[in-house]
């Protein structure tokens, strides 16, 4: 039988105030959040705490029930004496009153209290104090056979308040007479005492194991956690001008070995994108200046003085020229813009690409012909693409062609839909182009020197390519370049397809 029940010797208190603190740790609509250290220190305290409490616990109830045991087996030992010299002398319950008295007396901690009553309830011995504790008949157990021992006990408490394990057990007086019924109790004051001082050490030990673990954890996650406040400096290390910082150039656990990689990852990522939009920013200034610059000078030399209407038309087709140019640039800008922050839509439907490269060579026919160029298309496919995007990549391909072939020269647009993968090829017979600039063709503003151009005044912006670039990107496709000096140069497409 627990001593415990009804009662514990921790605290509701501190019960109430752990699940408190765990609530708050787990709800996650309660600002503001705890810091980590302090989550961890936590846990670690609860953990602590519990598993104290269980050792604890255990160990009360461990030697709760050993003193019943031992206490069940001193009653046990009472009862079997009385039998015996009632069975020695069944007659002399003088005797037996010495016996009950003598062993009461003598235990000068645990007190015996015994009652003998016949089968109807007649007391026929009684120990001094018994009637004392006002212990009603029912509170007792059932009284054990004449041959068996003492298994259990019960706990109770008297009117005053006396702690007793309580017992019964059946007695033979004479045979063929129905047997006398013994009630025993013991008081149990001093242990019930002890234990009480018990639960209050018990309770101080779990405490004090608690707070103790909370300062080790504290240490030892303060510890543990400084890698990761490193790696938080060094992120805030992190700007404009340094974006060279890396993390992993140091050892760090490998719990954030991955993170730390992943981080320098990001900042080069953010390098090469800073890179660029700074070469940009750059490259798209300085095509703005030129443009600019020239209406500039042109208007300051239509305000200089007074011109007739000739050399005014004339300035006028001068500007229209640079503003139409300015246009393409900001139009180019603009769609590059679009295409890097996936913001593009792109409305695929199935295109012929022979009727779309033979419109886009008939725009092209007059200016072919203007240049002294042959300009022609062969072969057929189909395949699943934007037609207006398309459409303009192609067209960048070829102007870009007839810009670079000297008069007399051929521009083909040869098509290949066999293949899984749609092929446009534009090829001329130009001058072709050093292997050195290949890499970079299709870099957004990268030109290769003036020389190569037919007419140059024809010279673009150097945003063609990267166009059809990011057209076959956005295709899922690809564009491949094949040029040697003096053979010309062969620009392809690959985009995929839907055929028959």
């Amino acid at each position: 039988m627990s001593r415990l029940k009804g009662s514990s010797f921790i605290p509701k208190g501190v019960w109430v105030m752990f699940w408190r603190i765990v609530m708050k740790i787990e709800h996650p609509s309660l600002p503001p959040a705890l810091a980590l250290t302090t989550r961890l220190v936590l846990g670690y305290m609860l953990v602590a705490f519990f598993t104290l409490s269980a050792a604890a616990v255990f160990l009360h109830e461990i030697l709760d029930y050993g003193f019943e045991v031992e206490d069940a087996g001193l009653m046990s030992d009472h009862v079997r004496l009385l039998r015996r010299e009632m069975l020695e002398s069944p007659e002399e319950l003088g005797r037996v009153r010495e016996i009950i008295g003598a062993t009461a007396n003598a235990q000068s901690l645990e007190k015996y209290f015994g009652r003998l009553l016949e089968d109807d309830g007649t007391t026929l011995v009684e120990t001094r104090g018994y009637e004392e504790l006002a212990v009603a008949r029912e509170a007792f157990p059932k009284p054990v056979g004449v041959s068996d021992n003492l298994q259990k006990v019960v706990r109770s408490r008297s009117l005053s308040g006396t702690p007793l394990f309580l017992a019964s057990a059946l007695m033979t007086r004479r045979a063929g007479e129905p047997p006398l019924v013994y009630l025993v109790a013991l008081d149990i004051t001093h242990v019930d005492n002890w234990l009480e001082k018990f639960r209050v050490q018990l309770f101080f030990v779990v405490v004090t194991g608690t707070v103790i673990s909370g300062l080790l954890a504290w240490f030892l996650t303060r510890t543990g956690l400084r890698p990761l406040q490193e790696i938080t400096a060094g992120m805030q290390r992190v700007g404009a001008k340094g974006l060279d910082e890396r993390l992993s150039r140091n050892r760090w656990p490998h719990e954030l070995a991955a993170m730390a990689g992943e981080f320098d990852l990001m900042l080069e990522r953010l390098h090469e994108a800073f890179q660029r939009l700074s070469q940009f920013s750059a490259d798209a200034a300085h095509e703005f200046r030129t443009p600019l610059n020239n209406l500039m000078v042109s208007t300051s030399f239509l305000l200089s003085r007074d011109h007739d209407k000739e050399e005014y038309r004339q300035a006028l087709v001068a500007n229209f020229a640079e503003f139409e140019r300015m246009k393409r640039l900001v139009d180019s800008l603009l769609f590059l813009a679009r295409a890097d922050n996936a913001e593009a839509v792109i409305k695929k439907t199935v295109v012929d690409a022979r009727v779309l490269a033979g419109g886009v060579v008939d725009f092209f026919s007059a200016l072919a012909e203007e240049h002294g160029v042959m300009l022609v298309s062969d072969g057929s496919g189909e395949l699943l693409a934007d037609e207006t995007l398309l459409r303009m990549a192609l067209a960048n391909l070829v102007s870009n062609a007839l810009r670079h072939t000297p008069r007399g020269g051929r521009v083909s647009v040869l098509i290949d839909g066999r293949l899984d993968d749609c092929k446009i090829t534009v090829t001329d017979s130009g001058i072709g182009i050093d292997e050195v600039h290949l890499p970079r063709l299709f870099d957004r503003f990268y030109r290769v020197d003036a020389a190569r151009s037919s007419v140059a005044a024809d010279a673009g912006v150097g945003l063609g390519l990267a166009l059809v670039k990011t057209v076959a990107s956005l295709h899922g496709g690809s564009v491949e370049v094949w040029s040697k000096q003096g053979l010309g140069t062969s620009m392809t497409l690959l985009l995929p397809r839907r055929c028959d």
